[in-house]
C-alpha cells in the first residue's frame, strides 16, 4: 500500500495528485485535496473555528489541539472531524512525523513525503505560517531542524519494512534541477 504525506515546506509543489496513492494525508492546514490531516497546533483550531471551511477533511488531533476545541467551546463543531487523538512523543515531533506514524500504523509500506525540506536543507518554511503568525521555527534554526531530522531518522530506523521517500528536487551546481 502506498500513500503520500504532504508536509508544508516549499518542495510541496512537487506533489501531483495521482491514482498511485491509496491515501493522502496533510499536516495542519491542507494546501491541496487530502483524505485527512494531522493537527497539532492550538492556533489552527482557533483559526478553523473562525473559518469553518478552512479544513473540510477528517483529522488526527493532538491532545493539546483537542483540548483547545473545548477551551473555545466549539467541541461539537470539531467532533465530526475526529479520527483519533495523538500525543506527539518528543520535542520536535512535528505533524509530518505524526502523519507518517499514523500511516505506518494503518499498514502503509511505501510513503512519499512531500514538503519536508528541513530533512535535507536548512529550510524550515511552512505553508501553515501563511495562515497563522505564531513564533514557530524560522529558516536556518539548526536546533529545530536537527531535532526534526533526529525524529525522522528514528522513524526510519524503527520501521525498516517501510520505504520512506523524501521527494525533492536536487539542484546541481549550475542551478538546474536534476
Amino acid at each position: 500500500m502506498k500513500c503520500a504525506v504532504l508536509c508544508n515546506g516549499p518542495s510541496r509543489i512537487l506533489y501531483t495528485p495521482s491514482a498511485e496513492y491509496d491515501f493522502v494525508i496533510g499536516c495542519n492546514i491542507p494546501w491541496t485535496e487530502v483524505d485527512a490531516t494531522v493537527i497539532l497546533d492550538e492556533q489552527v483550531i482557533r483559526l478553523w473555528a473562525k473559518k469553518p471551511d478552512l479544513i473540510t477533511v477528517p483529522a488526527y488531533f493532538s491532545v493539546k489541539a483537542w483540548a483547545e476545541t473545548d477551551a473555545i467551546k466549539k467541541r461539537d463543531f470539531f467532533r465530526p472531524f475526529m479520527i483519533n487523538m495523538i500525543t506527539p512523543k518528543y520535542p520536535y515531533h512535528s505533524s509530518g512525523h505524526n502523519a507518517v506514524e499514523q500511516m505506518i500504523h494503518k499498514g502503509y509500506t511505501e510513503i512519499d513525503i512531500f514538503g519536508c525540506d528541513s530533512y535535507y536543507s536548512k529550510i524550515a518554511h511552512s505553508y501553515t505560517r501563511t495562515h497563522i503568525k505564531h513564533g514557530g521555527v524560522v529558516d536556518g534554526d539548526m536546533k529545530a531542524i536537527q531535532g526534526w531530522r533526529e525524529r525522522w531518522n528514528e522513524i526510519i530506523k524503527n520501521h525498516p519494512e517501510v520505504r520512506l521517500n523524501f521527494v525533492r528536487e536536487i539542484i546541481q551546481n549550475n542551478g538546474e534541477p536534476v
